[in-house]
């Protein structure tokens, strides 16, 4: 039997994850609730999928952390789960950094955006 697992994640700003998750390809519904296995359920802030793949969420905490929430079971057998979320992380760092350079918090930048 499966059943919701939470796992810290490293991100910090619910927004930017979101439009890491957007820009790649996911389906993003916010406040809303995350079924699992049975009457399990938990409400996160995103929810993400991509076609009919198993339910993503996450939720931030009070203290600003996100954590990632999702029956981990049925999701680890989704193939290409594991690279979609690396290029949702390498996303949500090119968003940060995007977001420092228009701050002005790095004195000068150049940006090379490199596709594999």
């Amino acid at each position: 039997m499966s059943h919701l697992s939470i796992l810290p994640t490293v991100f910090t700003d619910l927004e930017r994850l979101v439009q890491a998750l957007s820009d790649e390809g996911f389906t993003v519904k916010r406040s809303i609730e995350l079924k699992g296995f049975a009457d399990d359920s938990h409400a996160v802030d995103v929810l993400a999928f991509q076609g009919s793949a198993m339910p993503l969420g996450w939720t931030q905490r009070e203290d600003g952390t996100i954590v990632m929430h999702g029956d981990i079971q049925r999701i680890s057998r989704q193939p290409g789960l594991e690279q979609r979320l690396q290029r949702v992380t390498r996303r949500y760092a090119l968003l940060h950094a995007i977001d420092q350079v228009h701050l002005g918090r790095m004195g000068s930048a150049e940006l090379i955006l490199q596709t594999n």
